[in-house]
């Protein structure tokens, strides 16, 4: 119901004018007079939309379909890889077939020997030839003769060590323990003897021992004699590779014609070690 009647729609005045003057056909703008579309409250057309209110287009079929080509591919390539990879566990090594008259290479202990000796890295030991000879001990009174020691290994029978002479056979109690003569040869050699040659005197107690150093710690006893004659040669048991022969003097020889009133010492001509 329009709160204008229908007569305000339809009259105009015979001037053509209303009376405030104005077009009496222009179109009237007052309110009852608007388009329908204007006085009813229902939604505008689908047509007065703007083109930023359609709603997004699809994407295309053409899309879909290459990718999912593209995961098929992928998944049949793993699958094959997977196939193979797991084929390859359940093969067996391949046998190698022996060749009729064939034999395998003769191991190391088998092959001949050519006969030739087998090189030692070891030095070769040549024949005992002494270097020098040295006292040890706490002896301080033979001290005074230790330069006639190399008169031992000169070669010449006529010369020795030394004129000391003790009252008793323990070097008169200044060495209970022997006094060690230290021989001391060029080169590790074999050795087979050893000869001490003596002027005058018999008895005494001689002990001789080989080492690789010259000390009697770790040295090894090669034989043990006294003086019965001039020369006493002492073989050993079995031939011993050293660089040391030590002869360890533990009793006095008695002399046969002392210089002095005590009896009892050792003229030394000469060591020869064989």
């Amino acid at each position: 119901m329009s709160l204008w009647s229908e007569n305000d729609y339809d009259y105009v005045p015979e001037d053509g004018y209303d009376d405030d003057g104005s077009d009496a056909h222009e179109p009237d703008r007052r309110a009852g007079n608007f388009p329908p579309v204007t006085r009813s409250g229902a939604a505008p057309a689908p047509d007065y939309y703007d083109d930023e209110d359609d709603e997004p287009q699809k994407e295309p079929r053409s899309m879909r379909w290459l990718v999912g080509g593209l995961l098929a591919a992928v998944l049949i390539v793993g699958l094959i890889f997977a196939v193979t990879n797991l084929g390859s566990l359940f093969k067996s090594a391949p046998q190698t077939e022996a060749t009729p008259g064939a034999s395998a290479p003769p191991s190391a202990a088998t092959q001949p020997s050519t006969g030739k000796p087998t090189q030692s890295t070891a030095p070769a030991a040549g024949p005992p030839a002494i270097e020098g000879i040295t006292r040890q001990g706490n002896f301080d009174f033979a001290s005074t003769y230790d330069g006639d020691l190399g008169k031992a290994s000169d070669g010449n029978a006529a010369s020795y060590w030394s004129d000391m002479e003790f009252a008793t056979e323990d070097w008169g109690g200044l060495a209970p323990e022997g006094v060690p003569l230290v021989v001391k040869l060029k080169s590790p050699s074999k050795v087979s003897s050893i000869t001490l040659n003596q002027l005058g005197a018999s008895g005494g107690s001689i002990t001789v021992f080989t080492n690789d150093r010259p000390s009697l710690d770790g040295a090894k006893q090669v034989g043990t004699n006294s003086f019965t004659s001039p020369d006493l040669t002492m073989p050993l048991a079995e031939p011993v590779t050293a660089q040391y022969v030590i002869v360890s003097i533990k009793n006095l020889p008695k002399l046969a014609a002392p210089k002095t009133r005590f009896g009892y010492g050792l003229r030394l001509a000469e060591i020869k070690v064989q």
